[in-house]
Formats: structure tokens, C-alpha cells, sequence
């Protein structure tokens, strides 16, 4: 009986140990996610602002063609 009961204790302490675990690499996801959800707005951001900058550019350079074509 003895030995029945310290197979429960060690099985039960293997479970914690698992659960402990698991929950560890469930917040290291959400970490991650937000990081990623991080990444993907600040590619969204440097999208945008090379959009304006290339318009920008392009509109510049045709003021600047146009002033030598004068």
C-alpha cells in the first residue's frame, strides 16, 4: 500500500510539474503574439510612410524636370 501511495505522490507532483510548465510556454505564446502583432503594425507604419515618401519624391522630381526643362 505504501509504495501504491508514493507512486500517487510522485504521479501528482509530475502533474504539477507539467502544468507549471505548460503554463510557462502559454504566456511565452501570448508574449510572442503581441511581439508579432508589434512587428506587423510597425511594418504597417514603415509601409505607409515609404508610400508618402515615394510619392513625395516622385512629385519633386518632376517639379525639379521640369524647371530644367525650362
Amino acid at each position: 500500500m505504501q509504495r501504491t501511495e508514493e507512486a500517487m505522490r510522485r504521479l501528482g507532483a509530475a502533474i504539477d510539474r507539467l502544468e507549471s510548465a505548460s503554463a510557462r510556454v502559454g504566456a511565452g505564446d501570448l508574449l510572442l503574439a503581441g511581439e508579432l502583432r508589434g512587428a506587423r503594425d510597425d511594418y504597417a507604419r514603415l509601409e505607409e510612410t515609404t508610400r508618402v515618401v515615394s510619392t513625395r519624391l516622385d512629385a519633386t522630381i518632376d517639379r525639379l524636370r521640369d524647371l530644367l526643362e525650362d
